[in-house]
This record gives C-alpha cells, sequence and structure tokens, in this order.
C-alpha cells in the first residue's frame, strides 16, 4: 500500500498588490482590499463606478432595501409590563 501525498496548496497573489508601495508609512491596502497605490486618476474612476453602481442598485432595489434598513434599525415593540396585582404599590 502506498502512503497518500500530500498536495502543496498554491495561493494566487493579485497581480495589483504585488506592486511596490508608493505612499511611505500607507499600509499596503485598506481593511476592504482596496490598494493603497492607485494613482488618482484610477481611484476617481473606480470611485465612480461604485457610485453609479450604488444608484443602479438603489433604483432597482429601492423598497427592499427601506424596507431592510427599518427592519435594522427599527426596535422590536416594547412588551408591556405586567405588575401581578398584590405588588402594586397603593
Amino acid at each position: 500500500m502506498t502512503k497518500p501525498t500530500r498536495r502543496k496548496r498554491y495561493r494566487r497573489t493579485c497581480p495589483l498588490c504585488t506592486e511596490p508601495s508608493h505612499h511611505g508609512g500607507l499600509p499596503r491596502a485598506i481593511p476592504f482590499g482596496v490598494p493603497t497605490y492607485w494613482s488618482s486618476e484610477a481611484a476617481l474612476a473606480i470611485f465612480e463606478f461604485v457610485d453609479e453602481m450604488r444608484d443602479l442598485i438603489l433604483a432597482v432595489y429601492a423598497t427592499q432595501l427601506q424596507d431592510a434598513g427599518q427592519d435594522r434599525w427599527q426596535s422590536p415593540p416594547a412588551q408591556p409590563a405586567v405588575i401581578p396585582d398584590d405588588e402594586l404599590p397603593f
């Protein structure tokens, strides 16, 4: 019987992440994986794209987003306090 062999796992790296940092003390990426070395033109293009996507999503899902937002931030209905008659202060 032959011994099972382990396969090496190769992790692909993002080609943008292998670029050298151009901004000194800044981290290589913001927590959401946004590179910190984009040019201002590239950052603006991505920002405009995301803004347009936001508008399109809002146009399609406006009602569902409003309902989800209300559900998320609305406090649960208050439960009426039940005080037994023998514990009433008067």
